[in-house]
């Protein structure tokens, strides 16, 4: 019998594959869709010459669990470009200063970042926030319309939810005292042959069976060992099992017997992870400049680097419910308000709330379910662990979380295949 059944074949899963083998235990990776990777989906646009990230792409320089996975595997990170310039858009419009009023600007912006030192002590102004929701703090400051400008393009590429059901603690925290740029320097590499590849290698090093485009319906813990019905009707046994799959995707799975109050009540609500990632192509602007503002729903946009074709590769971010389903004429105005004289040649997404195995962009947790997280619900239960990014962590959201709840999984399942013994 397989050691392990491992339903999910994101960085989770496949990490936890490698680490297996590395005990010396089997596994079976089953996947709902038909490629490994989960959310970090690589793959070719046009002639970008290698893959483009559509999921998940960055890596910072501290996530030493990927780094060294990366260096095992024989995957080469790729420096971001240095940033070269900074510019802001509105309502159309190009702007070097993100406000006519820049005296106004600069102080409520310096206002801000002390809320954002003041996070790690425990006085009146911190705790007033701890119980807010990002809305009601930028409600409560009184900003001026600048300052939320750039408060939500940040918090399009990081807290990725709606303003009014999300804490203002999950971004309004002391890193951020050094400036709202620190989130930009943070994404420091990627992966030459695309993240979805550490997967694919991984799983391929760990020698793994692999079952793909079949979903896993039900999982039965009986006791002596996990059986998993799936979608095709096939059904697979194993000693224990590992569930590496999004929280928005565990609503899918009947779970027998029920997991834990905790775990049920997450599973049932899921976090509130909307944002729209969207790559687009375009003659003229630079590698290395950022753009931030707001027009047509689009908040953050950044020239990463020339694809063979002579077109640069952007990558812009927004909440998808502001966006709507993107078109030319949108694109088309927002580059032009971003990068003035900018050409554009192509545009592309992958729609990451409407995806039947994601239903969610990366984790941003709801305020009331944020005790759901803690790692104490998400332990060993009976012959089940759980791992993934979305799962509480010191890296919650990010790929280097996804790493350390699996090797915390891998870790449990071992205990529990040795007092099989």
């Amino acid at each position: 019998m397989t050691d392990v059944l491992i339903i999910g074949g994101g960085l989770a899963g496949a990490a936890a594959a490698l680490w297996l083998a590395d005990l010396g235990r089997s596994s079976l990776v089953v996947e709902a869709r038909a490629r490994l990777g989960g959310r970090a989906h690589s793959r070719d646009w046009g002639n970008s010459g290698g893959p483009v990230e559509y999921g998940g792409g960055w890596i910072r320089a501290d996530h030493d669990q990927m780094i060294g996975l990366t260096q095992r595997l024989g995957i080469r990170l790729v420096p971001r470009a240095e940033i070269t310039g900074h510019s802001y858009f509105r309502d159309g419009v190009w702007r070097a200063d993100p406000a006519e009023d820049m005296a106004t600007h600069e102080s409520a912006m310096a206002n801000f970042l002390a809320d954002a030192s003041g996070m790690a002590e425990d006085t009146a102004p911190p705790r007033m926030i701890h119980g807010m929701t990002l809305q009601d703090y930028l409600d409560h400051r009184v900003y001026p319309a600048s300052v939320r400008r750039e408060i939500m393009a940040w918090w399009s590429i990081s807290g990725s939810a709606a303003p009014d059901v999300v804490g203002a603690d999950e971004y309004v925290t002391p890193k951020l005292a050094k400036g709202l740029m620190i989130k930009l320097e943070e994404l420091a590499f990627t992966a030459e042959t695309g993240v979805a590849s550490i997967a694919q290698r991984a799983i391929a090093a760990s020698g793994a069976g692999t079952v793909l485009g079949d979903a896993v319906e039900r999982v039965e813990d009986l006791g002596g060992r996990v059986r998993a019905t799936l979608a095709s009707g096939r059904v697979v046994e194993a000693a224990t099992a590992l569930v590496a799959l999004p929280v928005n995707a565990l609503s899918q799975i009947r779970f027998v017997p029920s997991l834990s109050p905790a775990q049920n009540s997450l599973r049932r609500s899921g976090h509130a992870g909307r944002a729209l990632k969207l790559l687009i192509r375009a003659k003229g602007p630079q590698p290395g400049h950022l753009a931030t503002g707001e027009t047509l729903g689009i908040r953050w946009i950044y020239a990463d680097r020339i694809l063979p074709d002579g077109t640069t590769l952007l990558i812009a971010f927004g909440l998808a419910d502001d966006i709507g389903e993107p078109d030319r004429a949108t694109v088309e105005t927002v580059l032009n308000a971003a990068f003035p004289g900018a050409e554009l040649a192509g545009f592309d997404w992958h729609d990451w709330t409407q995806d039947p195995f994601a239903r969610g962009t990366w984790v941003s947790p709801v305020m009331a379910t944020l005790p759901a997280y803690a790692p104490e619900h998400w332990g060993l239960r009976g012959r089940l662990a759980f791992a993934g990014s979305d799962l509480y962590s010191a890296e919650q959201g990010w790929m280097e979380g996804a790493l350390l709840t699996a090797r915390a999984a891998v870790a449990a399942l071992e205990t529990c295949l040795q007092q099989d013994l």
